[in-house]
């Protein structure tokens, strides 16, 4: 079967390479399509060079091949939406909330990786972590399960009530799914970005608070957009010093920041942590998401109540990957999603 590979530091490439077997409990999946997502992309360009076989992409869905013993739930044919961690549980991590922190979370995955003719799906995620799509629900549904399902925990994490005014800082793929969820729970958000091309897509969206911070102060800005009033928290897709400054300048007393991003070389700055005392201010963090969240996404796309395909800039085939990491790398692309064996939105 052919499979897109790290083959060595941002260098990938659709290769040949065996049908994955599959044991007890596991399903063979033929795969449809599968979302590009950053952290594919971190791993590709990461500053550490990470060591083959790297799996790449855990946005997918798939038709079932085979079923291992034991698999009741499922039967070939099935159409499923995967998502490839699954914590136990069970531990101190689970047990305070920290799901995605679970030693055996980090540690599970799909073999090879959702960019690949074939997916085996191990046991844990064949019972905690797959679900059958609807016919009424395209493929283009079935891959922003997982990356729904995180924006729904960040919300969760920031303790969203409805009547809320909530800061989004970044209105790429990720950010505009945190906006959308903000607004399911009942509150107001504001999309803050540099790009106008990307507020325009918001308000498609109906998000109707955006506010470009490519000037010169970008605090000023958001000062004056959100009056005196503040805001209640922000969620950060994207982070730089700047926005943390200005989100910090606007957050009302009690109020709290989600860190929704890996920092980079930005995460390294001054914080007035006097600050966070007088004024009992949060800063937290969300890293992926549960089975519980993925559930909770599915049904929400599954009714429409999140939209996503305006989101989805370029679709194209594995052996296209190279240029669609590329473009969405460089910013050109807000989605691309990946289609194999006549899977598409049809």
């Amino acid at each position: 079967m052919k499979a897109v590979q790290l083959l060595r530091h941002g260098i990938v490439e659709s290769v040949e390479m065996p049908v994955p077997t599959i044991g007890p409990g596991e399903l063979l999946l033929a795969m449809r399509a599968c979302g590009l997502c950053g952290s594919d992309l971190a791993k590709i360009f990461s500053k550490t060079p990470l060591e083959p076989p790297v799996p790449l992409g855990h946005e997918l869905v798939g038709v079932v091949q085979a079923v291992g013993e034991g698999v009741r739930r499922f039967a070939p044919g099935d159409r499923l939406t995967v998502a490839h961690h699954v914590p136990c549980g069970r531990c101190r991590y689970c047990r305070h909330g920290n799901d995605s922190m679970c030693p055996q979370f980090k540690a599970t995955n799909i073999d090879p990786g959702g960019f690949a003719e074939f997916v085996r799906i191990p046991a844990l995620q064949t019972a905690q972590a797959a679900f059958t799509l609807p016919e009424t629900a395209t493929d283009d549904v079935g891959i922003f399960m997982e990356p729904l399902a995180c924006a729904l925990r960040a919300v969760k994490r920031s303790n969203v009530l409805s009547g809320d005014r909530i800061v989004v800082v970044g209105a790429g793929c990720m950010g505009l799914l945190v906006a959308q969820a903000v607004a399911v729970a009942g509150a107001t958000p504001l999309c803050v970005d540099i790009r106008q091309e990307r507020l325009e897509l918001a308000r498609t969206l109906g998000i109707e608070a955006t506010l470009n911070v490519a000037g010169p102060d970008p605090s000023a800005a958001l000062r004056q957009a959100v009056e005196d009033d503040g805001i209640d928290g922000a969620i950060l897709t994207a982070v730089s010093p700047s926005m943390v400054e200005a989100t910090l300048g606007v957050l009302r007393a009690g109020g709290s920041i989600n860190l929704f991003a890996d920092a980079g070389d930005a995460g390294r700055m001054p914080i007035d942590l006097s600050l966070f005392y007088r004024r009992e201010l949060s800063l937290t963090a969300t890293y992926s998401a549960t089975p519980v969240e993925l559930r909770e996404a599915l049904q929400l796309l599954i009714s429409g109540q999140i939209r996503t395909a305006p989101l989805i800039s370029h679709r194209m085939d594995l052996s296209q990957f190279a240029d669609g990491a590329r473009l969405q790398r460089e910013g050109q692309a807000t989605k691309v999603v990946v289609y194999v064996k006549g899977g598409g939105a049809a």
